[in-house]
């Protein structure tokens, strides 16, 4: 009888290894994709900038559109008979 206990213990204890080393595997395998993919979650900052930059030159554009205008055709005159 004790030693079927001993061999019952030993099984259940050999259970839980595996259950240990499948969990840490796990735990390893998504660390590793958190790391590779960290370069996207940059690339996404990037372009919110450039969206956020592209709203506000076109925002000034709007505001100022006929005054760049006839500031871009005084400069071009003044090179043009310089």
């Amino acid at each position: 009888m004790r030693v079927a206990a001993k061999r019952e213990t030993t099984k259940r204890k050999m259970e839980l290894s595996e259950m240990m080393r499948s969990t840490a595997k796990i735990f390893v395998c998504a660390r590793e994709f958190m790391v590779r993919n960290t370069r996207g979650q940059t690339m996404t900052e990037y372009a919110l900038i450039l969206a956020a930059i592209a709203v506000v030159v076109w925002a000034a554009y709007r505001t100022m559109g006929n005054n760049i205008g006839t500031l871009a055709s005084g400069i071009d005159s003044s090179l043009t008979n310089a």
